[in-house]
């Protein structure tokens, strides 16, 4: 019974462990590539925050002024975009080009790339595009191959531009236009503005602020400083990309209903475990009671079973799931349709101090209730235990 009991505690410590460390990689994985399409908080024109086309931010002392002042920000980049139809021999699509400054700090969407590579960005000019791998496979278009761009303005026929793609990236969510990545001077160029016109800011907040708390404080000071053209407002990722973020919230529920179910699963076993050893002692209970052992003492005997053997359960349920999760991280064994789950492996996030918080209350939480059980020491009587068998 006690080797039960402890692979019972062992398999629900793993499988909590296992959760927490998954669902954490889930959020970590999904924010990060996020942030890297659209950072922390965006600021642009009002009209075309969830739109495919966007109004030119001109340089203005008013706003480098707000950014300046502004607390909370650690850095800001400039993006520019443009939507335009993509052609090759197989058919049409509409994108979104999205230039940007570099892709120094854009680990996720290097990650994201399938086949190829990012945009090489430097002081020469490249015309590189980085495009989704939905809109590759559907127009078959492959790496090293130059496509056509229509660009729909004003004028009676749209203008061609040809560039090269450089790779193809798995694209997060689901958006009505897919977006292609290149160097920022590309779409300058294309939508006619100098090189200090742009469609907006990506701005990355310093650790230890709110997301929210910053862009109520630009968006206050946009709104009472600014004296610009454009109607600009600072907008959360969380809130461009609310369907995302509330998929990600049910997974906590997920992880809740998991942790609860293990608990109890390892909570019952433990408990059969102690009164399976208190029924198989009650002839001992009894001599030692009628030796003048109080029950305190006799129930310390039994809890010091119950704990060695929620701690033998504990270490082992621990080392099973760090050595499964050390498997995934660095061979991504378990693959995911990511189309469904915007990642194509299940990500895991080994945090020690999670781990620690889950086997200490994981374990107090058993023994709590484990002395509250071994009460029933205290009901058997020793003229009555010595005569059992």
């Amino acid at each position: 019974m006690t080797i039960i009991a402890s692979i019972a505690v062992a398999v629900s410590c793993a499988v909590m462990v296992i959760t927490a460390s998954v669902v954490k990689g889930f959020k970590k994985q999904i924010t990060s590539t996020i942030e890297d399409i659209s950072a922390d908080i965006t600021i642009t024109d009002l009209s075309t925050i969830y739109g495919a086309e966007t109004r030119p931010v001109e340089p203005n002392q008013s706003l480098s002024n707000i950014l300046a002042n502004t607390e909370g920000i650690e850095s800001l980049t400039p993006y520019a975009m443009r939507s335009c139809i993509i052609r090759s021999e197989q058919g049409t699509a509409g994108i979104v080009i999205k230039g940007v400054v570099n892709f120094d700090n854009r680990d996720a969407i290097a990650q994201s790339v399938i086949e190829g590579s990012v945009p090489q960005i430097g002081k020469q000019r490249r015309k590189e595009l980085l495009i989704a791998e939905d809109v590759a496979t559907k127009l078959n278009i492959g790496v090293g191959e130059r496509i056509e761009l229509l660009q729909l303005g004003t004028e009676a026929f749209p203008e061609r531009e040809t560039m090269k793609v450089c790779g193809t990236y798995h694209p997060i969510g689901s958006f009505p236009v897919s977006v292609a990545m290149t160097d920022i001077r590309n779409v300058q160029k294309s939508n006619g503005w100098d090189d200090q016109t742009v469609s907006g800011y990506e701005i990355t907040v310093a650790e230890g602020y709110d997301n929210d708390e910053v862009t109520d404080r630009l968006n206050t000071a946009l709104f009472e400083q600014y004296d610009g053209s454009a109607n600009l407002s600072a907008i959360t990722a969380q809130e461009l990309y609310s369907n995302i973020f509330a998929w990600l919230e049910t997974h906590n529920i997920n992880e809740r209903v998991i942790t609860i179910i293990m608990f109890i699963v390892a909570l019952f076993n433990m408990i059969t475990a102690l009164l399976i050893m208190l029924f198989e002692r009650t002839k001992m209970v009894g001599i030692l009671k009628s030796l003048g052992m109080n029950n305190s003492k006799i129930r310390e005997i039994f809890l010091y079973q119950a704990a060695t053997i929620v701690g033998r359960g504990i270490t082992i349920g621990n080392a099973f799931a760090i050595v499964l999760l050390l498997i995934q991280k660095y061979t991504g064994a378990i693959k995911l349709d990511a189309t469904a789950y915007f990642v194509n492996q299940v990500p895991v996030s080994i945090n020690i101090g999670d781990i620690l918080i889950i086997n200490t209350i994981f374990a107090a939480a058993i023994l709590a209730l484990l002395f509250a059980a071994s009460a029933i020491v205290s009901r058997i009587e020793p003229s009555e235990a010595v005569k059992y068998e």
